[in-house]
């Protein structure tokens, strides 16, 4: 039996994946312009952004969020800035600082890579590995290997998805949807470079 809160980080690992999957696919099917693409996401963030802001100042419009997505939410986003927020300014910054594939693989990165990661180590995880388990940060590779297989050569993919995966175990101050996709999006800049 699945206890409410396995329940929630299940639906929560769905909607991260789904979410960045989206924005990526639609920037690639549409073959989004540049401009256009950074304009969306701007707004995108801009608009929840201001909700956030709204709900946390009046409490019955939190309360309407709190009931509305409670397979989503979680204790710590009913009293701050939702990590869906978040993670649509750490894609906006790195789509705004870094060329488009290291951008969009970096989010897919984040997208797949996280909640398979999060649900390996909460599911079988039985080696402690920096604040998280061996078998979590095994599994953010090998999927993270995959989704930079898509644009970039084995070594790039490879040598990105280990970093990026230490990048995810750190201890941010902030939310790591916030910094993960822009710091991926530099490492895999650099190795694109490098090797």
């Amino acid at each position: 039996m699945e206890t409410p809160r396995k329940k929630k980080k299940i639906w929560r690992a769905v909607f991260h994946a789904i979410s960045g999957t989206i924005l990526v696919g639609a920037i690639l099917v549409f073959d989004l312009d540049r401009t256009i693409y950074l304009r969306i996401v701007s707004s995108v963030f801009s608009l929840l952004l201001f909700f956030d802001l709204l709900r946390l100042r009046y409490t019955n419009i939190n309360q309407f969020f709190l009931d509305g997505f409670r397979l989503l939410v979680t204790s710590r986003e009913s009293r701050s800035i939702a990590s869906s927020t978040w993670f649509t300014l750490g894609s906006l910054i790195a789509l705004t600082f870094f060329a488009k594939p290291a951008a969009l693989s970096a989010i897919l990165v984040h997208s797949w890579a996280d909640p398979v990661a999060a649900y390996i180590g909460t599911k079988w995880g039985k080696l402690p590995f920096l604040g998280g388990s061996l078998e979590g940060i095994v599994a953010f590779v090998f999927i993270a290997f995959l989704a930079l297989n898509i644009h970039h050569s084995p070594q790039v993919a490879f040598y990105s998805a280990c970093l990026c995966s230490f990048t995810e175990r750190l201890a941010w101050p902030t939310d790591d949807n916030l910094l993960v996709p822009p710091i991926c999006a530099g490492i895999i800049t650099t190795l694109t470079l490098l090797l």
